[in-house]
């Protein structure tokens, strides 16, 4: 028991030891600004096609559980 607390004391002190030259800079806003508009406001978890007779079916689902939104599109 000794052994292992000791382990878990070593390892965890390393790591505070490896981590310190963090420094928290403040961030430019422009940057932050252009990435954010650069990347699309939706972005789906899962995506599913089929054809049919009739069109094409696409699901989409936001989450990784959930249902699937499904859209018909004619050919």
């Amino acid at each position: 028991m000794r052994t292992t607390l000791a382990a878990i004391i070593f390892a965890a002190g390393f790591g505070l030891l490896c981590c310190q030259n963090a420094s928290a800079v403040p961030a430019n806003p422009e940057p932050i600004q252009q990435a954010a508009t650069a990347v699309s406001g939706v972005e789906h978890a899962q995506y599913a096609e089929h054809r049919t007779r009739h069109g094409i079916v696409k699901c989409y689902r936001d989450f990784v559980i959930g249902r699937y939104a499904c859209h018909k599109y004619p050919y």
